[in-house]
């Protein structure tokens, strides 16, 4: 995650081409034509059926992570220190963009393993995403939010983006969480892959 394009809702956000939110659709010509005219107009204001009302953007850009680890028979979550100029030293957990040719959750992967030096993740998709509306832009930032299990004695290796990481009760993370709305997500995220199995539906890799 870098300074302009974060899970907590960082104003910045990288323009990927969307031919890859058509299901890598560089293979079909048309569809790549499709997505080449939906970005030449992404900045520009959007417009609904009505010609008297404009609607607001909506970016899905990013993807966010929330790691996972037992200790003592209670589950912790691990959360990072921001290092950059955005949120700088704010508590997070892990989040960036998706890299042309990425699925969102080949995207939360390689954050993962960039943010934390953790390879070995049973990853799942939690069926909830972060929001956030970004006033100098106009526009609504969207991200899928990932959930990892981690094993107990994976150690984390932070890369330049964070000056600290601490392994956090589901309440201690969500007293120092940075924006509003993130709270929320852990909550979600305690009631449905902490405090009970999660459903096999959701299951990305990992045994």
């Amino acid at each position: 995650m870098d300074d302009t394009v974060n899970a907590q809702g960082v104003n910045q956000a990288n323009q990927t081409n969307q031919a890859d939110q058509l299901g890598h659709s560089h293979q079909n010509t048309q569809a790549i034509k499709a997505a080449q005219a939906d970005q030449s107009t992404k900045d520009t204001p959007a417009h609904s059926t009505d010609p008297s009302k404009q609607t607001v953007p909506i970016r899905c850009e990013g993807v966010a992570a929330v790691l996972m680890k037992k200790y003592l028979d209670q589950y912790h979550v691990l959360m990072l220190k921001r290092a950059g100029r955005m949120l700088h030293n704010e508590w997070c957990y892990i989040g960036g963009g998706i890299e042309y040719g990425e699925k969102a959750w080949e995207a939360a992967l390689r954050e993962i393993r960039e943010e934390t030096g953790i390879t070995e993740v049973r990853l799942y998709s939690s069926n909830q995403f972060e929001q956030f509306y970004s006033p100098t832009e106009d526009y609504i930032y969207m991200a899928p939010v990932f959930v990892g299990y981690v094993r107990e004695d994976q150690p984390v290796q932070l890369n330049h983006e964070h000056s600290e990481h601490r392994w956090m009760t589901f309440e201690e993370a969500k007293q120092h969480a940075a924006l509003p709305g993130i709270d929320d997500i852990l909550d979600f995220v305690e009631k449905h892959f902490a405090k009970k199995a999660p459903s096999k539906w959701l299951k990305i890799n990992g045994d």
